[in-house]
């Protein structure tokens, strides 16, 4: 739970609107399986790599959910 804890925190920083379970969930969409004890120790020791993931994630998520619109 401390993972999670570490995680949520640092991606709340950065977007209001995203979550720890939201980041999961893209993660998954994008077949993208990374170990979340991994995920914590990358937000808790380089937050940039952490937030680059997760804003490519965003990125590509939102494109392929816009396209479906039309």
């Amino acid at each position: 739970r401390l993972w999670i804890t570490r995680i949520n925190a640092v991606i709340r920083e950065r977007g209001v609107s995203y979550s720890y379970s939201r980041l999961i969930h893209d993660l998954y969409k994008r077949q993208l399986l990374l170990n979340r004890k991994i995920l914590a120790q990358i937000a808790i020791l380089n937050r940039n790599c952490l937030y680059m993931i997760s804003n490519e994630i965003i990125k590509e998520v939102d494109w392929k959910e816009s396209t479906r619109i039309i």
